[in-house]
């Protein structure tokens, strides 16, 4: 589709919704509950569910700010048009203490007041300290612990129809689906036995493919999460890894999706005798390869080479020192404990990775144990779309990596070189983003159930208005599509982050400043309402 130029983007934002406001939506009464595909109130209409995520800042527990969102916020947003709030909390909240209910009792009352249903959303289950952790599966314990939170608040809000659903788990993420939906069920059962009314929110688990299962529970509504295209909804995010996602890539446009491996320098010095001591180890000069676009350095090795260390790694580029991340594995990964920061090890046969203690100089290296005749470890820096770590390559370039390694116990080769690699691209635009959707739609439309995307966003670090153009289409296509939406998120500290408000966390969000495009935006969504044409087949 034709983009607008920023002066029409600037008239349909600004001046167009600004005679359109919704007018405050009426008190819910009575339970909302689910019929086929349809969410339904007390009175048999359909409902609907727009809005917005309000998480919190559950990640700085226990300093959480309590003024993160207020009653005026939550008038604001009606005023706007939604008619939910998604909101987010912490499962420490309810230990040893009131404050989670507290902070649900006072947000249900404003909701109440403003004629906004509110979804309750456990981000954060036990025994996690952040998102996403996912200590909770090898842990019956904290397995029950979780049970009996959604037991307590099912009992405790039971009676209050405003809150639309209980969102069990944000993003649950086992090494088996089964585990989660084993889980799932018997907290279903649980919470079923206190509270017979209340919608559920199921999301699928987040392992290879994220499929859904139908629990057996009529009142439920499904909630994937979709933040496609990542390298534009995430650009220059600095906490999804232990480098950036990049933030170069725009919407609609030709997007990275991931890195792919294409050969390695085959013509890199090995060593294939012991090294006792430490050994300063030279790749001797490397050409690269046709069609590589990015290079990473390679500590490896491979048949019986026993146990080798590699450290203090050094890259020339076309004769011209190089800086290499975390070149001595000194820095540890915030992202996976227990291993170095920005590598990550591959191997087959009996190759192991770990971050070693032996070490050239400082306290670490980066280690390779095991080895048989058909086997090999590397190490290298490539993950994903993180490209930030990894070095640029044009035709001709060449490469010399040195460092120092240590293989008292050699018998196999070992050395240091380089991999190569491209990137994997798509083009996205509201067509593509259809095509991510429809597996979802047809799933639901195949077993006649409700689906509810309880989180998508977009940061705008992305070049130009890439971030405010995926959200129009997604909207869009949500809103066209008859389905139940919460954006993330009400409040960052980041003016290009995700949020509709950004400011600092222990100030009422008053005192921050409004993201008036994405306000504008938003009072379209929120009224079913889009101002553009999809270019997307659906709406052919």
């Amino acid at each position: 589709m034709k983009r607008p130029a920023p002066a029409f983007l600037a008239l349909v934002l600004f001046v167009l919704p600004a005679t359109q406001k919704p007018a405050m939506p009426e008190a819910p009464t009575g339970f909302l509950h689910i019929q086929g595909r349809a969410v339904l109130d007390s009175l048999g209409r359909t409902v609907i569910l727009r809005g917005i995520n309000m998480d919190n800042f559950y990640y700085f527990y226990p300093d959480l700010p309590p003024a993160y969102g207020t009653r005026d916020d939550i008038r604001r947003l009606a005023e706007m048009g939604a008619n939910v709030i998604r909101l987010g909390f912490h499962w420490s909240w309810f230990v040893d203490s009131d404050f989670g209910f507290d902070l649900i009792d006072r947000t249900l009352t404003w909701c109440e007041e403003a004629g906004v249903y509110i979804i309750l959303d456990l981000h954060v289950v036990p025994p996690d300290r952040d998102v996403g952790n996912n200590l909770i599966w090898d842990d019956p314990a904290a397995q029950q612990q979780f049970i009996d939170i959604w037991t307590a608040l099912a009992a405790r809000y039971r009676s209050r129809t405003i809150v639309a659903g209980y969102d069990l788990y944000n993003e649950p993420g086992p090494p088996l689906a089964a585990q989660w939906w084993d889980l799932a069920g018997r907290t279903i059962a649980a919470i079923r036995a206190v509270d017979p009314d209340h919608i559920l929110v199921i999301e699928p688990p987040l392992t290879d493919p994220v499929t859904f299962e139908v629990v057996a529970d009529p009142n439920v509504l499904y909630s994937p999460h979709d933040y496609e295209p990542f390298a534009v909804t995430h650009a220059g995010a600095d906490w999804v890894g232990d480098s950036a996602v990049p933030g170069d890539y725009s919407y609609p446009g030709r997007v990275l999706t991931g890195v792919e491996w294409i050969g390695w320098s085959e013509g890199a010095a090995v060593l294939e005798s012991k090294a006792r001591t430490w050994r300063y180890w030279d790749s001797g000069f490397l050409t690269a390869m046709t069609g590589a676009e990015w290079a990473t350095v390679k500590p490896f090795a491979w048949g019986r080479a026993g146990d080798v260390w590699f450290d203090d790694l050094e890259l020339e580029r076309n004769g011209v020192a190089q800086t290499v991340w975390n070149a001595g594995a000194e820095d540890g990964s915030f992202f996976r404990p227990g291993f170095p920061a920005d590598w990550f090890f591959y191997g087959e046969g009996n190759f192991k990775g770990s971050w070693g203690t032996q070490a050239h100089r400082g306290s670490h290296s980066l280690q390779v144990s095991g080895g048989d005749d058909s086997g090999y470890g590397i190490w290298a820096q490539d993950q994903w779309i993180l490209t930030g770590p990894l070095f640029r390559v044009n035709p001709g370039d060449t490469f010399r990596v040195r460092g120092w390694l240590l293989a008292p116990d050699n018998a196999g080769s070992c050395g240091l070189g380089i991999d190569y690699l491209k990137g994997d691209y798509e083009y996205y635009d509201a067509a593509r983003m259809y095509q991510n959707l429809k597996p979802t739609l047809d799933w639901a439309a195949e077993h006649n159930v409700p689906l509810y995307y309880g989180e998508f966003g977009a940061m705008r670090h992305s070049p130009g208005y890439s971030g405010y153009y995926v959200l129009l289409d997604k909207i869009g296509m949500m809103n066209v599509l008859g389905l139940h939406w919460t954006l993330w998120s009400f409040r960052d500290t980041d003016p290009q982050g995700f949020g509709l408000y950004h400011g600092d966390y222990f100030e009422p969000a008053a005192a921050g400043v409004f993201d008036q495009p994405l306000s504008e935006i938003l009072t379209w969504g929120f009224q079913g309402f889009w101002p553009f044409p999809l270019s997307s087949p659906m709406t052919r």
